[in-house]
């Protein structure tokens, strides 16, 4: 009996280090999903540890009312920037859900790409309809550091929109009232 615990326990250790070991595409994709996941768990240092430290451009231009990444120029915005104007927004609901799927990953040496399509649930009880669901996908450029991978680029494309489309807004105020 003491044979075979060894055994099994040696063969455990040796394993271990294959489990643990990711793929580069494996690794991008954890830094994609871990933005909505810590976004929705209220970390917000998880959420600005996967962007890239010299920052990163968000083009939300494909909807006007996003906290950020709207503006014409699309500048370069340090993670601790990101998540100041995410926080002005996404504390406001009661909830959200940030569902991405379908991704496809492009590995070129110490750069990456990434397109995924998103399903994106946001509840707030309010007078009017509680959900605005966005629907579309998310493009990513990431830069392989020595951290690991980080995001240096994040494209929202809207595709359709559903439900109360002025959730946003009211989430907004309700951050600005300090009533989340």
């Amino acid at each position: 009996m003491l044979k075979s615990t060894a055994i099994a326990l040696a063969a455990v250790a040796f394993a271990a280090p294959a489990l643990a070991e990711m793929s580069d595409e494996q690794q991008v994709l954890n830094a994609i999903n871990n933005v909505g996941y810590f976004a929705e768990q209220g970390d917000w240092d998880q959420v600005a540890a996967q962007f890239h430290p010299e920052g990163a451009v968000l083009d939300y231009t494909s909807y006007a009312n996003a906290s950020a990444g709207t503006s014409a120029d699309l500048p370069t915005l340090l993670p601790a920037e990101i998540v100041a104007a995410w926080q002005t927004v996404l504390p406001g609901y009661d909830r959200t859900h940030h569902l991405m799927g379908t991704e496809s990953v492009s590995v070129d040496g110490d750069t990456a790409t990434t397109t995924a399509n998103i399903y994106a649930t946001h509840i707030l009880e309010n007078e009017g309809e509680d959900t605005w669901i966005f629907i579309g996908d998310y493009q990513h450029e990431l830069e392989k550091t020595d951290d690991g991978w980080k995001i240096t680029f994040m494209r929202a494309n809207l595709r359709a929109q559903f439900a109360n489309e002025n959730l946003p807004a009211l989430a907004t105020e309700r951050v600005a009232a300090g009533n989340n």
